[in-house]
Parts: structure tokens; sequence; C-alpha cells
């Protein structure tokens, strides 16, 4: 339960489809509310000292999401074999294509205001410190992230 309370609050978000491999951005400085279940959360959640008050509000908040959250990232998938089909179409008209693309546009524009808004959910149940905390956390993470991203672009493991 920890560590799907905190965190969620970690920002990244992982979007996969069947031809290609797992590809990781950053959406927005706003945190993405997905775990990932490693140690560093469980640390965070340590760090953020967080009630059991706070984490079952935090639980609940969570659920109140998940179903509709679900049912975007499948209306994504969805959308995107749909695109594929079209792409593999050598009848499919640009207008088509493009009328296409802007529906998964919107569904994923969708799907990130609802990460936003459970973001914005869970931060209201978390003291002011541990806001700083948590912004502290994120900024840190932020670093190793560009750091990392600077050693693969180099080739240095």
């Amino acid at each position: 339960m920890a560590s799907a309370v905190a965190l969620s609050l970690t920002g990244q978000m992982a979007i996969a489809d069947s031809t290609t491999t797992l590809t990781n951005f950053t959406a927005s400085p706003t945190p993405v509310l997905v775990s990932q279940g490693d140690d560093r959360e469980a640390d965070l959640i340590d760090k953020l000292d967080l009630s059991a008050a706070q984490r079952q509000q935090i639980q609940g908040i969570r659920a109140n999401y998940r179903s509709q959250m679900g049912a975007k990232r499948a209306a994504v998938q969805q959308a995107k074999n749909a695109m594929r089909t079209l792409m593999r179409n050598s009848t499919t008209t640009r207008n088509q294509l493009e009328a296409q693309h802007r529906t998964i546009t919107n569904l994923r524009q969708d799907l990130a205001n609802l990460h936003f808004r459970q973001m914005l959910d869970i931060r209201e149940v978390l003291t002011p410190a541990q806001r700083a905390e948590l912004a502290q956390h994120m900024a840190q993470k932020q670093q190793s992230t560009r750091f990392q991203r600077w050693r693969s672009w180099f080739g240095w493991r």
C-alpha cells in the first residue's frame, strides 16, 4: 500500500504500444501518478512521514481515478491501433490520418488531465512540509534523469 501511495508522485509516464519498445517521457513538470514500486519510493514515503489517515485518503483518491484512467488508456490504445490500420491502408487519405492523429492527441491530453487532477487531489492531502519534501525529491529525480539521459547520449553506462 505504501509504495502505491507514494508514488505515484514521481513525474514519469511510460507509454507502450505493440510495435515499439517502451518509451519514457516526462509529459510535463507535474508528476504523473504512476507507482514504480522501487526502494526510492519507500524512502520517499518515509521522508514524507504520511499518517495512516493520509495514506487512506490517498489510496481512496487513486481508487476514484483508477477506472477513468484505465478506460482512457484503453481508448488511447484503441485509437493507436486504428491509426496503424489506417497507415497500412494505401487508400487512406491525409485528412483521415490527420483526424485520427487529433483523436489520439485529444485522448492523451484527457489522460494527462486526469493524472494532473489526481496529483492535485493527492497534493491537498499533504501538509506544507510534506509538499516541500516532495518538491525537493522531484527536483532531485529530474536532475538524475537529465544526467542519465546525457550519459546515454554519449554511450556511457
